[in-house]
């Protein structure tokens, strides 16, 4: 049997039992809001919208108190659960950057000329991958709001501060609009070359591109000479940005790469 203490005459005692499950709930949506970024955040919340339930089903006295802890811990929770969904998106990432291997369906095309592909920078310059031929060229896919790419922007900025564009050309090539690249270039204090693919039609390999950052390396033949995929230290975009060339050689471009039907004409102009 619950205690209770007196009270006005008329009233019903105050279950003082009850009482403690909502300032439980309370301190308990408190803590979890707290730890909310590890996963005990979340068992606390779990437990602390329970007590506050029990107390609202078993007592409607300290109400307030009761759906302040509720509320607590399920804010809480919503931050537990968000922090999970974001480990698991990372965790879902290519992990292939992390061992500075090659991306499995890009293989083939290694060693083999790089379609080319003509890009308007963000100074409005229009050029083509063919332009820099005699040149090292780092074709980049990646995005704003990738924090992949974004971690590896200080490597490309050091990358390209040492190497004359006469012998390293650096291209970061992203689909998004024109105005949000001009605007990221600016703030960021990007030192190479900026494109977007908005609206371009990409060849393959480039086409096949569904990871970002996934990364190009050319030789100054214009042949593709290691493709990866995610996340790259310093030190690894380097050596592959500076190897050796390939041994000469240019092979085809892959007869898998289909070019666009020409359209059947009438009858009249055949």
């Amino acid at each position: 049997m619950e205690p209770s203490v007196p009270s006005a005459p008329g009233s019903h005692p105050v279950r003082t039992g009850s009482s403690g499950l909502a300032i439980a709930s309370l301190v308990l949506g408190a803590l979890a809001l707290l730890t909310s970024f590890f996963l005990v955040g979340g068992i606390l919340a779990l437990v602390g919208i329970v007590l506050g339930v029990m107390h609202l089903r078993r007592d409607r006295r300290s109400a307030a108190l009761a759906w302040t802890g509720v509320g607590l811990s399920a804010a809480g929770l919503a931050v537990s659960i968000g922090m999970i969904a974001l480990l698991a998106f990372f965790w879902s990432l290519p992990r292939g950057g992390f061992t500075g291997s090659s991306d499995s369906k890009f293989a083939s095309w290694v060693g083999r000329e790089a379609p080319d592909i003509a890009i308007t920078t963000m100074d409005g310059d229009s050029l083509r991958l063919s332009d820099f031929r005699g040149r090292r060229v780092v074709l980049d896919f990646w995005a704003t709001w990738c924090p992949p790419c974004r971690m590896e922007i200080p490597h490309f900025n050091r990358l390209q501060a040492e190497n004359s564009t006469n012998d390293l050309v650096i291209i970061g090539l992203s689909n998004e609009d024109r105005a949000v690249l001009k605007e990221f270039s600016r703030t960021e204090e990007l030192n190479y070359l900026i494109a977007s693919a908005d609206g371009l039609d990409l060849p393959d390999p480039y086409a096949g591109v569904t990871a970002i950052p996934t990364t190009f390396f050319l030789d100054r033949s214009g042949r593709i000479q290691h493709v990866v995929v995610g996340y790259h230290d310093y030190e690894n975009l380097r050596e592959h940005a500076l190897a050796p060339d390939l041994p000469i050689g240019v092979e085809p471009v892959p007869a898998q790469v289909d070019a666009p039907p020409e359209p059947e004409l009438p009858a009249s102009d055949k």
